[in-house]
């Protein structure tokens, strides 16, 4: 079952890696969603989620969101084409969705990204 684990190696967690991502990576904007796409050298993709204290006060939510996007990249990073660093930004509106409809909009905007494998 390991398969579909999201390792520590797959997640972008240092300040370096995300400010670079955010300075070199193509943006797509959806209604809820922005995503950062660059690539890296590493030829695994990865995914870094930004969310701000002021557009979610309290910490449940924004938890609950990062880990909904983490399970969405989880579940997906298959189909993905590999050596990207993805990082999202969810918009205020996001906090309210359910998880299938924050599943649709992040392929919609992988796909729009041109890094989806599978049509």
């Amino acid at each position: 079952m390991k398969r579909y684990s999201l390792s520590r190696s797959e997640r972008i967690t240092k300040t370096s890696e995300f400010k670079s991502g955010l300075k070199d990576g193509a943006a797509y904007t959806g209604r809820s969603l922005k995503l950062k796409v660059a690539p890296n050298k590493y030829g695994i993709s990865r995914i870094g989620v930004s969310l701000g204290r002021h557009h979610f006060k309290l910490a449940v939510q924004r938890n609950l969101l990062r880990r909904y996007l983490k399970e969405i990249f989880r579940l997906n990073k298959y189909n993905f084409s590999k050596g990207y660093d993805i990082i999202v930004i969810p918009r205020a509106n996001c906090a309210g969705l359910k998880f299938s409809e924050l599943n649709d909009e992040f392929i919609d905007m992988i796909k729009k990204s041109g890094i989806f494998k599978k049509a």
